[in-house]
């Protein structure tokens, strides 16, 4: 397991894969931040792909050009699966936007419940080994 600490968010990432990914309070994500945190996982387990959770703490928000970037087909190479939480309503609005017009390349499903979000990943994951 390792933790990258950055200005903008935390991101643990697990042996198994999995990595839970939180935009720090009041901070707005930019797409330098979505490419610093490819490179931080890929750098970390080369060649891997990664079961993501992405969550914002309070008054967290995403930019236009972050959204197309973790939506593009350069970044979710190294993606398998992302599952988008929040329990907030204008987030969940913004999410189900996100999925409509942004079209991640990957398995995409945006949850108000974070334990259904990782049992999803995890089932994404079992998915993957055959």
């Amino acid at each position: 397991m390792k933790t990258f600490d950055t200005r903008s968010f935390v991101m643990t990432i697990y042996d198994d894969l999995l990595i839970e990914f939180k935009i720090k309070k009041n901070i707005i994500l930019q797409e330098s931040d979505v490419w610093e945190s490819r490179d931080l996982s890929v750098n970390y387990l080369p060649g891997k792909k990664f079961f993501v959770l992405f969550e914002g703490e309070e008054g967290a928000d995403v930019s236009g050009d972050a959204r197309r970037a973790g939506a593009s087909e350069e970044y979710t190479k190294h993606v398998a699966a992302l599952a988008l939480f929040s329990n907030k309503m204008h987030e969940i609005i913004i999410g189900s936007l996100f999925l409509k017009i942004n079209r991640p390349k990957v398995p995409t499903k945006f949850f108000d419940n974070r334990d259904e979000a990782v049992l999803w990943l995890k089932s994404q994951q079992r998915k993957s080994e055959f």
